[in-house]
């Protein structure tokens, strides 16, 4: 096989469990070779193949250096022949200097390229519109590589790829060292073409992001707080987000209707946030802390929230960074701040040798809306690093607590709702940390196995 994206991945020498999830990229990555489209050498040429494209059409960038290249086009192809934008060998069309991609239209796909050595002149580095209403749709970015595709100046913000329109899909890619503010991954909703927009991003690899030390650095960010009570209906499932640090954030939910199912987070200083938005369903996700500092799980905020059978292990992460949090709100509280907990569910959830599980964060003069009309039902709770994992900071009587299990030497927050059992753990044949395959049945959770293999 020709070096492609995959070889920047084998140069992160990931330990085993990472190997196994980009194995399964392999097999994917093989299969995007296909016949040999029209070979374009510069910018120039680019340009008249793009404006020319009709559906079926395949541009295939040259091997090489493009250096300060801002590609923009538009396109329409149909849904059994798209127009695809690709590099002659995936991984060796290295795009550097001053230089982004912008496209706009139908069933439009892009893949093989890298983004290395420079940074964007604009606010996005890949973009998926090439004006306020020139926008893409049933559309794919994929074995795509932004490689430290950074501004040198490090407060000022860009967006390494940002999706508008609706039915797009972005997978199999990697983004490896953002270290200047802004979002890794964004996706818009500032119009209405880009809302209920269904859009997949699935199967990538989030590399190393480095503390950026303020707000906006998070790794994926779906809505803003403007149109958090908009629904996006985005589907984030497959992913792999190692050591992306840059904020306490790691992913920031700030619209409605969306899924995080199957990811991984591999010693990631921050947490799965619901920032904005109701009706988000988080399910089967592990969290793998391997006990460095900071690393936490999932916090709730909202309201018709469901959290349910996931995996945390080794978390250390305090207050809004706990394994498990739910937040106090602002009691009739503006679209920016924090809205109360209401009817939400943290259930069937399996934490391991992880110290902070925190009820009514935040809890303060402005935060004093407590949780109403939600569960804490049927979790596993285990470990010996804290002996009180449970910070209570408010009134809970509206979390109902049931089915839990803890080890008989840690203190439960309530004698009802919890039961005790002797602290017996061992790493599986799947190499995690677990109890006893009849409590994880007793609570309903299934084999405890990363998702990503």
């Amino acid at each position: 096989m020709g070096r492609g994206s995959l070889f920047y991945f084998f140069e992160m020498r990931f330990n085993v469990l990472k190997n196994l999830f980009f194995l399964s990229l392999l097999c994917s990555l093989c299969a995007c070779g296909g016949d040999a489209g029209m070979v374009v050498y510069n910018l120039e040429e680019l340009k008249e193949a793009m404006d020319a494209a009709t559906p079926g059409t395949e541009v295939v960038m040259a091997n090489g250096v493009w250096e300060n290249v801002e590609i923009k086009f538009t396109a329409k192809g149909t849904p059994d022949q798209k127009v695809v934008l690709k590099a002659e060998t995936p991984g060796e069309v290295i795009i550097s200097g001053q230089s982004n991609l912008a496209f706009s239209g139908e069933h439009i796909e892009v893949s093989g390229l890298v983004f290395k050595n420079g940074y964007t002149p604009t606010s996005e580095v890949i973009s998926f519109k090439t004006g306020k209403e020139k926008l893409a749709n049933h559309s794919r970015v994929t074995n795509c590589v932004i490689d430290n595709f950074t501004n040198p100046e490090r407060f000022d913000g860009d967006t390494w790829v940002a999706i508008y329109g609706k039915n797009n899909r972005f997978d199999h890619n990697s983004m490896i060292g953002k270290g200047n503010r802004g979002v890794t991954l964004a996706v818009k909703l500032a119009t209405e073409a880009s809302r209920e927009n269904n859009h997949v991003i699935e199967h990538n690899y989030f590399g190393p992001r480095q503390i950026l030390g303020s707000n906006g650095g998070e790794t994926l960010r779906i809505g803003t707080s403007h149109y958090s009570r908009t629904y996006s209906n985005t589907i984030v499932r497959s992913n792999y987000f190692d050591r992306v640090n840059g904020e306490h954030e790691i992913i920031s939910n700030k619209s409605c209707g969306n899924e995080f199912r199957d990811n991984v987070f591999y010693e990631s200083q921050g947490t799965l946030t619901m920032r904005h938005g109701h009706h988000t369903l988080v399910e089967n996700n592990y969290f793998l802390g391997n006990r460095k500092p900071n690393t936490g799980g999932i916090r709730i905020i909202n309201e018709n929230q469901t959290v349910r059978k996931n995996y945390m292990a080794g978390l250390t992460g305090h207050r809004f960074r706990g394994a498990l949090v739910i937040m106090n709100g602002v009691p009739n509280s503006p679209i920016n701040r924090y809205n109360q907990v209401v009817d939400s569910y943290m259930d069937n959830n399996i934490v391991v040798n992880s110290d902070y599980i925190q009820l009514c964060a935040g809890s303060d003069e402005e935060r004093s809306a407590i949780p109403v009309g939600s569960t804490f039902k049927n979790n596993l709770i285990l470990g010996n690093t804290n002996a009180e994992p449970f910070t209570i900071y408010d009134d809970v009587s509206g979390i109902s607590f049931e089915g839990n299990v803890m080890n008989t030497s840690a203190k439960a927050p309530f004698a009802q709702g919890f039961e005790k059992v002797p602290l017996a753990l061992s790493k599986n044949e799947n190499g995690l940390w677990a109890p006893s395959q009849e409590l994880i049945d007793q609570i309903g959770f299934g084999e405890v196995n990363l998702p990503i293999a």
